[in-house]
């Protein structure tokens, strides 16, 4: 019950509560366990306080409260937010040593955070080593390489990406779909941009604002507007946002 209360306050920002009434089942002598720890180190890391989510990391590995690749996974995504990734792959060992295999989250925190910095050969890596260890891309990953690819112009290699989701039955989401439009809008290639924008509307991906600005802005500096206002499923509402931007 303890555990319940404490993740619904962290998840609404209310860390001070949380703690508060951390401190009360421990004085009741109700003792936390890896989730109420998880808990409040997740609630720390949202709003900030990593430093106070490191120091409860530490107090339960003195209690002999073993963390799980959930608790990694927190504490090394938030280092990956923060531009700390030393610490991020030095818990990233620390989990391989104490025997919990590190999963595609895991991953994700670190590629996500080199495509940030643009060291997208790091990421890269970090990708292949995902498959040479067993654990399986998700749409997150693909979608991750693929936008840091396109933003960096290089299509051909997103494009090949986006084969090999396909290939292996990942189903791209609308990320994934509108990073790679973007770049093949911007790469001159908006035939093939309006072709997966079509695909989009028959996978039952809707497009977002993100895509249609894509395809809306090459099409009007190509000086296709009639075109752009008369392709399927724009609607009007988008069209103006866009003129009005």
């Amino acid at each position: 019950m303890y555990n319940t209360i404490i993740d619904s306050m962290c998840k609404d920002k209310l860390d001070n509560d949380a703690f508060d009434l951390y401190s009360e089942m421990v004085s009741k002598r109700i003792f936390p366990d890896v989730n109420t720890y998880n808990a409040l180190i997740n609630g720390f890391c949202i709003v900030g306080k990593l430093k106070d989510a490191i120091g409860l990391f530490n107090k339960m590995t003195s209690e002999n409260i073993n963390p799980d690749v959930y608790t990694f996974n927190i504490l090394v995504d938030a280092f990956c937010k923060e531009g700390r990734v030393k610490e991020a792959k030095n818990g990233l060992a620390m989990m391989m040593k104490q025997g919990i295999k590190p999963d595609v989250v895991t991953y994700n925190s670190l590629m996500d955070r080199y495509c940030l910095v643009n060291e997208v050969n790091k990421a890269k890596s970090i990708f292949n080593t995902m498959s040479h260890r067993g654990v399986t891309a998700n749409v997150r990953s693909y979608s991750i390489m693929i936008n840091r690819f396109c933003k960096i112009k290089m299509v051909d290699q997103a494009m090949k990406l986006f084969k090999e989701m396909h290939h292996k039955q990942i189903f791209p989401n609308v990320i994934t779909y509108s990073s790679l439009i973007d770049g093949l809008c911007k790469s001159g290639r908006i035939s093939y941009a309006l072709e997966l924008n079509d695909e989009m509307h028959d996978r039952g991906q809707q497009p977002d604002i993100i895509t249609y600005s894509s395809i809306l802005d090459d099409l009007c500096k190509n000086h296709q507007v009639d075109k752009a206002i008369e392709r399927p499923g724009y609607s009007t509402k988008y069209v103006h946002i866009h003129y009005s931007y």
